[in-house]
């Protein structure tokens, strides 16, 4: 099965007014099954990355919005190259204060608002999924490096086992896709999450009892349906170039430095010489045929795990700020 050969864009998921429905992942677990790659775009694969700015405001609006960082694109991004500036100015302050023999409480105390600058500016990186619950919603599931990552793990076991596609829309014991579990435990920094395949448990006829893969059925108006429900991964933050970000960084420099408690003379040393950062059973009817499914893009480092750690929540608020803008 090739899961996008005969997928168009749903042009209704690029329209201003569609409301974007976003899974939460809350404490606990959340069961979802993977939909298909979708659109021109998605070139196979069935997430797409982001990394996204939220320290910014729109010249426009006055609002602070998320800006897709240039760094996936580009390769560069002004403001990775500044919040790279300032965190090493943080470093230089953090030297000079040990030396003048100030208390690591003291020390912390003066380099907060610097250090939730640096953090605000540091790109957040997601992965955006479209996914289905079981409730039969349509919707986006945005997830983190770590859970991203042990999801790509689950699927690949899993067209190891089957030789089928875990994305795949049917239900047909040669070709199935499969529900997911995403367990999420804790808050801000200290948050952690697994995947697992949603499994059942049963008795074989000689009372061993067996686990099995989830592979009930999607409900029929999301497989029948599928090309008007799913969204253009590609869509759903606004792209900008390194240009473009820099006209938002420059517009924005003046309240960043303010917010860092910066002065003239420091801001001018950390704006310098710029740098560019860069289960169980072994019984399952397999397919014979070829999975399609892309996971093996290249990763790219998770910029945020740079960033200085400060308020828990700044990070555990991100999917929140996410829903109510694209919203608005």
């Amino acid at each position: 099965m090739t899961p996008n050969s005969k997928i168009k864009i749903n042009l209704d998921a690029l329209k201003s007014r569609r409301e974007w429905k976003r899974h939460k992942v809350v404490d606990g677990h959340n069961v979802f099954r993977i939909l298909p790659p979708f659109g021109e775009s998605s070139n196979g694969y069935p997430y797409r990355k982001w990394q996204i700015i939220w320290g910014l405001k729109d010249a426009e609006t006055g609002r602070k919005r998320p800006f897709a960082s240039s760094i996936i694109a580009e390769k560069r991004c002004p403001v990775v190259e500044f919040a790279a500036e300032l965190k090493t100015r943080s470093e230089v302050i953090r030297a000079d204060l040990q030396r003048q023999g100030l208390s690591e409480d003291s020390i912390k105390e003066k380099l907060k608002l610097l250090n939730e600058v640096i953090s605000d500016l540091s790109p957040k990186t997601v992965y955006t999924y479209n996914a289905v619950d079981r409730s039969g919603e349509v919707g986006l599931l945005e997830l983190k490096s770590t859970a991203h990552k042990k999801m790509k793990a689950q699927m690949n076991q899993y067209i190891q086992d089957y030789n089928q596609d875990p994305t795949s829309l049917n239900s047909a014991d040669d070709d199935s896709g499969v529900w997911f579990d995403v367990t999420r435990q804790g808050l801000g920094r200290d948050t952690e999450y697994d995947v697992k395949k949603c499994q059942t448990k049963r008795r074989d006829p000689s009372g061993r009892v067996i686990f099995e893969d989830d592979r009930t059925p999607l409900p029929e108006a999301v497989s029948e349906n599928f090309e008007n429900l799913a969204y253009d991964l590609s869509s759903v933050y606004q792209v900008k170039t390194y240009d473009e970000l820099k006209e938002v960084l420059d517009a924005n420099m003046e309240e960043i430095l303010e917010r860092a408690n910066l002065t003239a003379e420091g801001a001018k040393a950390a704006a310098t010489n710029t740098s560019n950062v860069t289960s169980l059973v072994k019984t399952q009817t397999k397919s014979t045929g070829t999975v399609n499914l892309k996971l093996d893009d290249e990763e790219d480092d998770d910029l945020s795990a740079t960033a200085p750690a400060v308020s828990a929540g700044l990070d555990d608020d991100f999917f929140a700020q996410a829903d109510a803008l694209l919203n608005s």
